[in-house]
């Protein structure tokens, strides 16, 4: 009669999580397509975006840090899927990086290779396609930044479906699934879910089509394999997340660690040195075919010129001067030093590199909402995260409140298209290090307080 009585709650207990998931699939889908039509009729504006989503966020927040059960992740997952498929066939809204991934693969088509071919050049080309697709590109003049893992990844694409941008979103589906296994089976449901339904990932990836997580879900795939034992994959991986975009650097430290600690021989760590190395140069060699040209220079023009959304940079520059371009990321490997040698049995390892992200965007001149998923699959799981870089980011997000977005075209004319407010930077900057002193403070320093003020009873 128990056992009965338990199975008839545990299935009202089912529906009633399964319309918490329909409900919230029906939210997601209403704020995207709100976004979607404001967008096409060219209303759609930073307020409105950032209204919609501080919704997303508050029932993302009530979905998986409440008490609601979840025991089975089938409908959570199948809707989901059913969300990304939603995003595929949207238009991006407040991007245009989009356009330089559809144009680059039709040059790699043409030419061989993207690299050291500025769009400009192309100007006056009369198919309408191509024209429709320069002209939305930011800065023609630049060559391509992107790394060779993604420029073939374009190809791919566009010689498969030529100029279809549904496509280019449609197919990062793969290394998304994969990334979502991973978490699940190391961390459990609760955290596949928790990634899965990230609205920043949603809406940067498969509405925004930045194809990140290719290089996201190798990472972590480069993780997984060191914790195995599997160092020669480990490292030839971690190569390979370089070629995507190089925030895998961080990781370096922690990997390089972890096989010391077990087997401290340096011939072996200079063989997976040349795995790394080898992970990074192979996707060059289609290239190299074709031109002597690489992503190097337009990147170090770019990393040397360009700034967006910077936090903690802003004050590294009015200390430091210009010499900041060069040490903006010290402040995250002296994290990493500590975390090692310091706080290591206090610290686990996704805390500790997700700390090291938290500083090295913190301090990044380059700070794009999307640049920060790199950090989500080491913020699990939950019960031990490193809570500032999950609020950072969120934070990200207001790097759409740009004075285009808001519809200051004075302030446009005066700071540029991309310039923020100075009251928002230095509001979100504050914040910032308020939030890190406060992990701080809770995680060290009020335990050993506790621990002085309470000493052991067996002395």
């Amino acid at each position: 009669m128990r056992f009965g009585l338990e199975k008839e709650l545990g299935k009202g207990t089912n529906v009633w999580t399964n319309l918490i998931w329909i409900f919230a699939a029906f939210v997601f889908i209403l704020i995207f397509w709100f976004w979607q039509v404001q967008n096409l009729e060219r209303k759609l504006n930073g307020p409105h975006y950032l209204i919609g989503f501080l919704i997303l966020s508050f029932l993302y927040v009530l979905l998986f840090f409440s008490k609601i059960p979840i025991r089975f992740d089938q409908i959570g997952f199948y809707l989901g899927v059913f969300l990304r498929l939603f995003l595929v066939f949207l238009v991006p809204i407040f991007e245009d990086d989009w356009a330089r991934y559809l144009w680059d693969g039709w040059v790699i088509q043409e030419r061989g290779t993207p690299y050291g071919i500025s769009p400009d050049s192309f100007f006056g080309d009369l198919d309408p396609v191509r024209a429709e697709i320069l002209s939305r590109i930011n800065h023609p003049d630049w060559p391509t930044i992107y790394g060779p893992v993604l420029e073939i990844y374009f190809y791919f694409s566009h010689a498969l479906f030529p100029w279809k941008l549904w496509a280019l979103k449609l197919f990062l589906i793969i290394p998304d699934l994969i990334l979502y296994f991973l978490i699940r089976n190391k961390f459990g449901i609760r955290s596949g879910l928790l990634y899965f339904w990230n609205p920043i990932l949603l809406k940067e990836i498969f509405l925004n089509a930045h194809p990140d997580i290719l290089g996201v879900a190798i990472l972590f795939f480069s993780i997984d394999q060191a914790e195995k034992g599997k160092y020669r994959s480990s490292f030839l991986l971690w190569g390979l997340s370089l070629a995507v975009k190089g925030f895998g650097i961080v990781v370096l430290p922690y990997l390089v660690y972890k096989f010391w600690k077990q087997d401290p021989d340096l011939k072996r760590l200079i063989v997976l040195a040349c795995h790394s190395l080898l992970g990074f140069l192979l996707p060059y060699l289609p290239f190299l075919f074709f031109s002597k040209e690489t992503d190097f220079l337009a990147l170090t023009k770019f990393l040397g010129n360009f700034s967006f959304f910077p936090l903690g940079y802003t004050i590294l520059l009015s200390a430091l001067g210009e010499i900041s371009r060069y040490l903006w990321a010290v402040p995250s490997f002296v994290f990493t030093f500590i975390f090692l040698y310091k706080k290591r049995d206090r610290i686990s390892i996704e805390e500790g590199i997700a700390g090291a992200y938290f500083l090295f965007f913190l301090f990044s001149p380059v700070v794009n909402a999307w640049y920060l998923l790199w950090v989500l699959p080491f913020l699990f799981p939950i019960d031990r995260t490193f809570w500032p870089s999950w609020i950072l980011l969120f934070v990200g997000q207001f790097s759409y409140l740009n004075y285009a977005n808001m519809g200051n075209w004075r302030a446009v004319l005066e700071k540029g298209y991309y310039a923020h407010p100075d009251w928002l930077l230095n509001s979100l900057s504050i914040f910032s290090f308020s939030i890190l002193g406060l992990w701080f403070w809770t995680r060290f320093y009020r335990k050993s307080s506790e621990i002085a003020t309470n000493p052991s009873p067996l002395g």
